[in-house]
């Protein structure tokens, strides 16, 4: 009797616990999704409709979704995990998604920086066909100058004007032209020198020149300014030859006139610069520039010329 009644008890007992048991889980299962759900949810929503984040990583934004279907759809002791996981994927497909934006965006300027690299080459190549055609001209200038120096060689020849020199320094042009001056410079010296030690010897004393101008064509510069003419450096170097032929401690005076002083004194300088060039004494040289009604310019050499 006593063991019949235990046992219903017992069955009374289990029944009564398997329907609580049942009953829990329905209310679990048809609870409400948790705080945390909408939260999420609303974050990868906004994910989603970025438009710069949200077309480069579908896949992790359904995987995301997923997590949060598992979380709606979870227990409550399973909540927290589903919604651990859930977060997790939100901000993986975030990170993904801004990952790939900023490879993207290394990808546009590594094209930038090579679009870059192109135009810089194609500039430096116009700055090389400009300099190419550059130095072309000025070799054809050089070739039209020799040309025009060479006929102004033959035209000198033809009215006997020291035609081998002329002709020489015509197609040496000015650099050529000093070095002859140099070089007949030396030799001047050198004869000057000789002629000087024989007067020494003899006991004699070297006879004084009396003062001579040397005239130097308006036509050597150009018109208005304090620079030669195109050719007029061969000519120039005749008359730094006849003023070193002068004894050497002789003083040279350079006289310009100009209906503009300033351009009268810096022909002047100018000559004086050319004339130190060839050869001459800078201490042997004074200027005296001023204005007058027409230009002209003459060199005076003798012993009381400064």
């Amino acid at each position: 009797m006593n063991v019949r009644f235990a046992s219903s008890l017992l069955t009374l007992v289990l029944a009564a616990g398997v329907t609580d048991a049942r009953a829990q889980v329905r209310r679990e299962l048809d609870a409400p999704p948790p705080a945390e759900y909408e939260q999420l949810a609303m974050r990868l929503d906004r994910l989603a409709a970025d438009p710069a984040l949200g077309t480069r990583v579908p896949a992790e934004i359904a995987r995301a979704r997923v997590a949060l279907q598992q979380l709606a759809e979870a227990r409550r002791r399973d909540r927290e995990h589903w919604a651990y996981v859930a977060e997790r994927r939100i901000e993986t497909a975030r990170a993904t998604a801004e990952a790939a934006v900023l490879e993207a965006e290394r990808d546009e300027l590594q094209r930038d920086g090579d679009r870059l690299q192109l135009e810089l080459a194609r500039r430096d190549a116009a700055q090389a066909r400009a300099e190419l055609e550059r130095q072309r001209l000025q070799a054809q200038i050089r070739a039209e100058e020799a040309e025009r120096l060479r006929l102004e060689a033959d035209a000198a020849r033809a009215e006997g004007e020291q035609a081998a020199l002329a002709a020489e320094s015509a197609r040496a042009e000015v650099a050529q032209a000093k070095r002859m001056a140099n070089a007949q410079a030396r030799a001047n010296a050198l004869k000057k020198k000789e002629a000087e030690l024989e007067a020494a010897l003899a006991g004699g004393t070297a006879a004084k020149q009396a003062p001579r101008e040397i005239r130097v064509p308006e036509s050597l510069f150009v018109q208005g300014e304090a620079t030669f003419a195109g050719g007029a450096s061969a000519r120039f170097a005749r008359i730094v030859n006849d003023v070193k032929s002068a004894p050497a401690a002789s003083r040279v005076r350079i006289v310009s006139r100009s209906s503009d002083a300033g351009l009268a004194d810096r022909r002047a300088a100018m000559v004086r610069n050319a004339l130190v060039a060839g050869g001459v004494a800078d201490a042997r040289l004074s200027i005296d520039a001023g204005k007058a009604k027409s230009a002209s310019m003459r060199i005076v050499v003798g012993d009381g010329a400064g």
